[in-house]
C-alpha cells in the first residue's frame, strides 16, 4: 500500500525541461527525495493494506499533540508495539494474526525510519527492519492461511522496493497479479514501479486495470491510479516523462529508478 512519484497536495511528479537542479552525490543507502515522497504517500495517503493504519494508530494519540517527527520518536512508538506481538507470538507460535501484524508493523516502521534517516546508521536501521517485514510477511505466506495472502504478498514486494531492490520488488508484483488477477492495489502499486522504471506503457496499463477492478473505489486503487494517469496524461502534454527522482528524464540528473520499494 506506498512514496508515490506525485503528492496529493499538489506536486505534478515531473518538471519542465531545463529547470532541474544538479543534486548532491547522496551517500551509500541514502533515500532521494523522490523515495521519501514515495514512502510518505503510501503511508498517509494510498492506504491500499493495512500498514497505513498500523502507522495511524501509533500516532493517534498525538495526533493533536505537536511533536518532532524522527527516528528516536518512530522508535519510541513502535518498539512496546512490536515487543508485545513477539511476546504474545510466543506464546502462541502458530498465531498467524499475530504474524502478520508484526509484519504490517515493520514495515511501517521501516518505512517511516528509512523517510526519516540522516545517518548510514539510521539508514541501516530502516532496512533491518524492513528485513524483518519480509520475513514475517514470508512466514504468513508460507502458512497456508487464505486471509488477505494477496494484500501480505504485495505489502512484502513494497518492501522490497524501499529497501532498494526494484527488480525483485517488480518481479514479485508482476507475480501477485498472475497469482490474484483481481486484487487491484496490486496493479495500482506495480504500475507505480513500472512508472518510476520510466516503463510508461506498463504503468497505464496496470493503472487501467487497477481502475477497472475497483470501480468504486473500495480500495482507494481506483483514485490513485486515475491519479496518477492523469499526472501522465500531464507528462506527455509538457514533452516530459517522469524518471526515477521525480524531476525530467531528459535532463542527466536523474537518480537510478526506485530505491532504487
Amino acid at each position: 500500500m506506498a512514496k508515490r512519484p506525485a503528492s496529493k497536495s499538489g506536486s505534478k511528479g515531473s518538471q519542465k525541461q531545463g529547470t532541474a537542479k544538479a543534486k548532491p552525490a547522496r551517500k551509500p543507502g541514502e533515500l532521494s527525495r523522490f523515495q521519501k515522497v514515495v514512502i510518505i504517500l503510501f503511508v498517509v495517503v494510498f492506504a491500499l493494506s493495512t500498514l497505513a493504519g498500523a502507522l495511524a494508530s501509533v500516532f493517534q494519540a498525538q495526533q493533536s499533540q505537536s511533536v518532532e517527527y524522527n527516528v528516536d520518536y518512530l522508535d519510541e512508538n513502535y518498539e512496546p508495539l512490536v515487543s508485545d506481538l513477539e511476546a504474545t507470538l510466543a506464546e502462541s507460535p502458530d498465531d498467524m494474526s499475530t504474524v502478520l501484524s508484526l509484519a504490517n508493523y515493520y514495515s511501517s516502521w521501516g518505512s517511516g525510519v528509512l523517510m526519516l534517516a540522516t545517518t548510514d546508521e539510521e539508514t541501516s536501521h530502516g532496512n533491518e527492519l524492513l528485513d524483518k517485514a519480509v520475513g514475517y510477511y514470508d512466514q504468513y505466506i508460507a502458512s497456508g492461511e487464505t486471509e488477505s495472502v494477496e494484500s501480505a504478498s504485495t505489502s512484502r514486494a513494497m518492501c522490497l522496493y524501499y529497501g532498494g531492490d526494484v527488480s525483485g520488488a517488480l518481479s514479485a508484483l508482476e507475480q501477485v497479479t498472475q497469482d490474484w488477477p483481481e486484487y487491484a492495489p496490486a496493479w495500482a502499486d506495480l504500475g507505480l514501479l513500472y512508472e518510476v522504471q520510466g516503463q510508461t506503457d506498463e504503468a497505464r496499463t496496470a493503472y487501467e486495470k487497477a481502475v477497472e477492478l475497483d470501480p468504486d473505489d473500495e480500495q482507494g486503487a481506483k483514485s490513485y491510479a486515475e491519479e496518477r494517469l492523469s499526472a501522465l496524461d500531464e507528462a506527455a502534454e509538457d514533452g516530459t516523462d517522469e524518471s526515477s527522482d521525480g524531476t525530467d528524464a531528459s535532463s542527466n540528473d536523474s537518480t537510478d529508478a526506485g530505491s532504487g520499494e
